[in-house]
């Protein structure tokens, strides 16, 4: 028995085989030469005074530390394949091979974007890590197909993936109405998560028709 009996080839997924070892290589060096590591982090504060642009896509190559890093790699792993083959489904193998890394950039850089605006005042306020990419996939993925059933122990209300979408958006709002958890990056997770669900209604305009078709 082969691994790739159970996890994805390259073939399968090349963009996480990409994607997946560059950020871990990259945080690795933002750990031990912190000048690399400051010269990719977010700081809304200058952004938006015209400066260290480049760190709206940048910052998700650096993380704070390994739980940091390996929770991201992991989630990452998953739902890159995961957006990979929901695209590949509708348009075939090129178009996703194309159109995948356009979506994984637009899910670190815009989310982003949002933070840097909210915090465009705090000087002190720094971020960095694909947590954002993260969450952008999952709302991705989890409005592409709306009406397929899905299951889940945590959610056994849940009938289908458009009403899961929406469960987990409820959770990260009311995360974002929690005082203890402001110092997080749940703002951050909540765009990317609405951006990555607007995303999947762009690429596949199908599905807004799905997630209307249960409600008429």
């Amino acid at each position: 028995m082969s691994i790739f009996d159970v996890l994805p080839t390259f073939q399968e997924s090349p963009w996480t085989y990409i994607i997946v070892p560059l950020i871990f290589v990259s945080s690795i060096i933002g750990f031990y030469y912190k000048p690399y590591f400051y010269k990719l982090v977010l700081h809304p504060y200058e952004v938006c005074r015209g400066k260290r642009w480049h760190t709206l896509l940048t910052s998700a190559f650096v993380h704070r530390n390994w739980w940091h890093l390996l929770f991201n790699l992991l989630a990452i792993y998953i739902l890159t394949y995961d957006a990979y083959e929901c695209v590949k489904q509708i348009y075939g193998k090129n178009v996703s091979i194309c159109l995948s890394p356009i979506i994984y950039i637009v899910l670190i850089t815009i989310p982003n974007i949002l933070q840097t605006l909210r915090k465009k005042e705090n000087f002190l306020f720094t971020t960095m890590g694909a947590s954002g990419l993260s969450f952008g996939l999952y709302g991705f993925s989890g409005l592409f197909f709306p009406t397929e059933t899905v299951s889940s122990f945590v959610l056994p209300f849940v009938g289908n993936f458009f009403f899961n979408w929406l469960s987990l958006l409820l959770i990260l709002f009311l995360l974002t109405r929690v005082r203890k958890t402001t110092s997080q990056n749940v703002y951050l997770h909540l765009y990317a998560f609405l951006f990555g669900g607007l995303l999947a209604f762009i690429v596949r305009p199908n599905s807004f028709k799905e997630v209307l078709s249960l409600f008429i």
